[in-house]
């Protein structure tokens, strides 16, 4: 299974973009491909949905996001929040077995709102910092 990650090289005004279906470690640019150049952060943001499990920022200190599909219904793939973290992989297996748990609670009967926000406060308390799919305020430098 791959770990599909945007890479995004914040140029200037712009972004340049990367797709890296297998994930990225030492060499992000190396282990990616193209995907545009000179992108503003919302069309960053118009390519983010349910489709990428992580997004790294790759900049003089690369910053890493995972993006979390919130809705339990499994519906709306553009409902997303990005996650920033030190440790991408163990917040992906929190955040998938938190994911697995509200989509059943839903199917026993939870209403999807609720749902949707236990998640939400669930990441928000295990996250650095929490940024919602019209945010793009986490592409500069947010230490």
């Amino acid at each position: 299974m791959g770990q599909r990650t945007l890479v995004v090289v914040p140029r200037g005004d712009g972004f340049d973009c990367r797709y890296a279906h297998w994930g990225v470690t030492t060499d992000p640019l190396a282990q990616s491909r193209p995907l545009g150049r000179d992108w503003s952060a919302g069309d960053v943001l118009d390519e983010l949905d349910a489709g990428y499990e992580r997004l790294l920022v790759a900049d003089g200190t690369p910053r890493w996001y995972c993006v979390c599909w919130l809705d339990p219904t499994l519906a709306e793939p553009d409902d997303v929040v990005l996650a920033r973290t030190d440790d991408p992989a163990g917040l992906r297996a929190r955040w998938t077995e938190a994911k697995s748990r509200a989509v059943d609670a839903v199917a026993e009967g939870l209403h999807p709102n609720a749902a949707r926000a236990g998640l939400l406060l669930g990441l928000a308390r295990r996250a650095d910092t929490v940024y919602r799919g019209d945010d793009a305020s986490f592409l500069r430098d947010d230490r």
